[in-house]
């Protein structure tokens, strides 16, 4: 990137305001306003006169990283809960596998860590009326 020096902050407000304003797409904005972060290359004192001299550039840019991190935090969050659910299913089914038939082989604990959430909770209905763990997990899956 060519500049003189002293246009730096200029150039790289300028560089900022382009995906801010042209990319719909905040995935791709944050890739974009990231390599430009890492090719510009401010030092604290530039970051600190970028913020004095372009309070609305880094207000945005401020703003669009907070809401980019608070969906990345929501999405996170949810997938979090479902894989807690979904272990939280494997761990009642073990048990009352256990407590019906005694051991469960490593075979069907494996099925059981492999299953999803729906699979799981349709196995553990399955263990008050069946006579084996067969007949509770068997071909289904």
């Amino acid at each position: 990137m060519r500049y003189v020096p002293d246009r730096k902050l200029a150039v790289y407000a300028a560089a900022v305001r382009g995906p801010v304003e042209l990319e719909p797409d905040l995935e791709k904005k944050l890739k974009y306003l990231d390599f430009i972060d890492i090719y510009a290359d401010l030092d604290d004192n530039e970051r600190a006169r970028y913020q004095r001299e372009y309070p609305q550039e880094a207000a945005t840019m401020g703003t669009f990283s907070e809401r980019f991190l608070q969906q990345g935090l929501e999405q996170g969050l949810a997938q979090g809960e479902h894989i807690g659910v979904r272990k939280g299913e494997a761990r009642v089914l073990l048990t009352l596998l256990r407590l019906k038939f005694g051991t469960v082989s490593e075979a069907v604990g494996a099925r059981i860590d492999q299953a999803d959430a729906d699979t799981l909770l349709r196995w553990s209905g399955r263990v008050l009326s069946a006579g084996s763990i067969e007949k509770i997990i068997g071909s289904d899956g």
